[in-house]
C-alpha cells in the first residue's frame, strides 16, 4: 500500500514546485514578445501625401469714392460808408488869451557888395568863394596825413591796424603827473617799418602838460609788429593813435 501511493505524492510536489516557475517563464516570453512588437521601427516606402485647404473668397468691393469738397460760400462785400464832412463852424466862445505865433524872418540880403564877392554870399564869408559852397572844419594845429600815393598803407586815427602786434608796451605815468593829479591827452603818428619795428614817431598834437610826451615817445618806439605784405610786397604802415593818461579814482 505504501509503496504504490508514495511515487504519485512525489510527483505532486514536483508537480507545485515546478508551476511557479513555468508561469513566470510563459510571463517572461509573452512579455518580450509584446515589448518587441511594441518596439519595432519601420520606414515608409513613398512621402506622405500633403493635403492643402483653400477657401476662395469673392473680391472685396472698392471703397467708396469721397465725398465732394463743400461748395465756396459766395463772398459779402461790405461797403464802408463813406464820411459825409461835416460843415465847419466857427467857436461861439473866444478865448481870453490868443497865443501869438512867432514866425522866424527871412535871412536879410546886404545887398552891399565887396570887392572879389560873390552875389548872395553873406557877411563875413571869404572873398572869392561860391555860392551854396561846403562849409569845412579844419583844426590848425593838426597837420592832414600825407597822400597815400607814397607807396604806404595809411591808417585812419585809432582805427585797429591789419598786422598782428608782436610786443606793446604803455607809457609810464610820470611821477610829477601823479603828484599834482593831472591827465592829458596826445595824438602820435608812428611809422611801422618793413621789418614790423617802429622806425619813426611824431606828436601830432601836444599835450598840455609836456611831461607827458616823453614817456609816450619812448613806449611806442618799443612796439614791434609782424611786417606787412600785400600781394607777397613789404609795405610800411603809417598809423595816427590818440593816448589818453587818465587816473584810477581813489577807492
Amino acid at each position: 500500500m505504501f509503496e504504490t501511493t508514495r511515487p504519485q505524492t512525489r510527483n505532486r510536489r514536483l508537480f507545485y514546485e515546478m508551476l511557479p516557475v513555468s508561469l513566470a517563464v510563459h510571463a517572461a516570453a509573452v512579455g518580450a514578445v509584446f515589448v518587441a512588437s511594441l518596439w519595432t521601427v519601420t520606414f515608409p516606402d513613398a512621402s506622405p501625401k500633403l493635403y492643402l485647404a483653400f477657401h476662395i473668397d469673392a473680391t472685396p468691393p472698392p471703397p467708396p469714392p469721397p465725398p465732394p469738397p463743400p461748395a465756396a460760400k459766395p463772398q459779402t462785400v461790405v461797403r464802408q460808408p463813406v464820411p459825409i464832412p461835416q460843415e465847419i463852424v466857427a467857436p461861439t466862445m473866444i478865448p481870453d488869451v490868443i497865443p501869438i505865433v512867432e514866425n522866424d524872418p527871412p535871412p536879410a540880403v546886404i545887398e552891399q557888395s565887396t570887392e572879389g564877392g560873390v552875389e548872395g554870399g553873406i557877411e563875413g564869408g571869404v572873398i572869392g568863394g561860391v555860392v551854396g559852397g561846403v562849409l569845412e572844419s579844419v583844426l590848425a594845429d593838426v597837420p592832414k596825413p600825407p597822400p597815400p600815393s607814397d607807396g604806404r598803407v595809411h591808417v585812419e586815427r585809432d582805427k585797429p591796424l591789419a598786422v598782428p602786434i608782436l610786443s606793446k608796451l604803455y607809457p609810464i605815468y610820470p611821477n610829477e603827473a601823479i603828484r599834482h593829479r593831472w591827465e592829458d591827452s596826445l595824438v602820435v603818428r608812428y611809422v611801422i617799418g618793413k621789418d614790423g619795428r617802429v622806425k619813426e614817431v611824431t606828436i601830432v598834437q601836444p599835450p598840455s602838460q609836456k611831461v607827458f610826451e616823453k614817456p609816450t615817445l619812448a613806449a611806442i618806439r618799443t612796439w614791434r609788429f609782424r611786417p606787412y605784405r600785400e600781394e607777397g610786397e613789404a609795405k610800411e604802415i603809417v598809423h595816427e593813435l590818440t593816448v589818453n593818461f587818465r587816473l584810477v579814482p581813489k577807492s
